[in-house]
């Protein structure tokens, strides 16, 4: 057994996310065009009238073309509250964040990406629960 307790001073090993990548039952996505953004639109757990993700989401995200973490990946957290607007990117709209997702993934690279505000946290006083702000 290995213990990694992650601090400031201790960051978490890249071989640990490595270890995640090889051994987790995480949905494997391709950076395909267009293949991020609809996994999350159309897997997520989304209000269907605001287009929000009622809850968060991780993922990896590999390569097109190869398989397995040792040639690359993307680990995910998409929290809860990310709006996404469609599972398909209108002609000429800008690149966002979703976008990036889908760039290339040169061969061995490993990043960690978050996307949407962090929730904020209740104390157990009152009552321990987690609260997203609304917009």
């Amino acid at each position: 057994m290995s213990f990694n307790v992650v601090t400031p001073q201790t960051p978490l090993p890249p071989s640990v996310l490595h270890q995640l990548a090889l051994g987790s039952p995480l949905n494997e996505i391709s950076n395909y065009p267009g293949g991020v953004r609809h996994f999350i639109f159309w897997h997520g757990d989304r209000n269907k009238k605001t287009n929000k993700l009622e809850r968060s989401m991780l993922f990896f995200v590999y390569q097109t073309g190869r398989v397995g973490p040792q040639n690359g990946f993307r680990l995910c957290l998409i929290h809860q509250g990310f709006h996404i607007a469609s599972a398909t990117k209108g002609e000429g709209e800008a690149e966002d964040d979703l976008d990036r997702l889908e760039r290339d993934i040169p061969q061995g690279h490993m990043e960690v990406v978050v996307l949407g505000e962090a929730p904020v946290y209740v104390s157990e006083e009152d009552g321990g629960h987690v609260v997203f702000e609304e917009d």
